[in-house]
């Protein structure tokens, strides 16, 4: 949040989080870290990229996880990443889904981020939805009347993985 002595526009554009942000920031980091003008810009983005990871860790969304491997995989969380994909349905039918009843599942304060409750749930759990959303989101009442595609849910991730050798290959059998 912009601290009450910023002006408006600062106030006005930090008033709360927007996953769509996200994607757009990650989308640019990949030309924006490899074709930097000089190392200590490198440098500078490097460390922009994994702060914004550190405040996308607990959504455990795959692709953010997989693009921060861009500029480092020692800290990524590689395993919740292999969750993501292997948890995400089959199924991308936006079908109602309602969690928020749940006992099971701790919520939290509000806060900036809609975090809504502490640990993420799996994602064939909730409801589908694309990397810009948010994951925390428990209900959805859409009914089954509008699908989502695997290119942007699953391929991109995956493919990515592949690309900057974070993800093997499947076995040959």
């Amino acid at each position: 949040m912009a601290p009450d002595d910023a002006d408006e526009l600062s106030k006005e554009l930090s008033d709360a989080w927007n996953h769509s942000d996200d994607e757009m920031y990650y989308c640019g980091y990949w030309g924006l870290y490899r074709y930097a003008f000089n190392d200590a810009l490198k440098a500078h983005f490097k460390a922009a990229i994994i702060d914004h990871f550190e405040i996308e860790r607990p959504e455990k969304e795959g692709l953010w996880n997989i693009m921060t491997a861009i500029v480092e995989t020692d800290n990524i969380d590689l395993d919740e990443a292999v969750w993501y994909l292997q948890e995400y349905p089959l199924d991308l039918v936006n079908w109602t889904i309602k969690n928020s009843h749940r006992k099971d599942i701790e919520f939290i304060e509000p806060n900036f981020r809609n975090q809504t409750i502490a640990e993420v749930l799996p994602p064939d759990e909730l409801p589908v939805t694309r990397h810009n959303a948010n994951r925390f989101q428990l209900d959805e009442n859409s009914g089954g009347r509008s699908e989502n595609s695997a290119g942007d849910i699953w391929l991109l991730p995956y493919w990515i993985g592949r690309y900057l050798k974070v993800i093997d290959a499947p076995a040959e059998k």
